[in-house]
């Protein structure tokens, strides 16, 4: 959680360079829910919603790490519920390995059929990443070749 804030920290600056307006919705518990972290204004003066990551292992011959559900184990009535992949109402996802500076930029939409299409692709042969989050919570990830992915611009932040 500690490195996430900090890899957010560095992006809001990022983002905010050439005198760009960023709303920080990340203390708002309703943003908190629906997996958006930060509101850009545009030059047109539209706000692009976009959810920030922090991923240590995404580079250009890597995998991109996608959240598809959570499984809550003690949770009643509520056990299954689908990752930020696919709930973000963002239209942005920044990435960044905090270790190499490394920052993709996605388009949400665009990210999200990519990997139905990849999905499809791949079938059984899918690589997921299973990951204990806490005591409570299982998150499973799809876990997606960058090479498959051509919808992202690249920064070194």
């Amino acid at each position: 959680m500690e490195k996430g804030t900090k890899n957010e920290e560095v992006l809001l600056s990022w983002l905010k360079k050439g005198g760009r307006e960023v709303i920080d919705f990340r203390e708002f518990r309703l943003a908190q829910r629906i997996d958006v972290d930060f509101g850009i204004e545009t030059i047109n003066k539209n706000i692009i919603l976009a959810e920030i990551k922090s991923d240590k292992w995404i580079k250009e011959d890597g995998n991109l790490c996608f959240e598809c559900f959570r499984i809550n184990h003690y949770v009643q009535d509520k056990w299954f519920f689908l990752g930020w992949g696919w709930r973000s109402p963002a239209q942005k996802l920044i990435v960044r390995n905090p270790e190499t500076k490394e920052t993709f930029v996605f388009d949400f939409a665009l990210l999200r059929k990519r990997i139905g299409e990849y999905v499809l692709e791949i079938g059984k042969q899918m690589k997921i990443n299973i990951t204990l989050t806490d005591e409570q919570k299982t998150t499973y990830n799809f876990l997606i070749p960058l090479q498959k992915l051509n919808n992202y611009k690249k920064y070194i932040i």
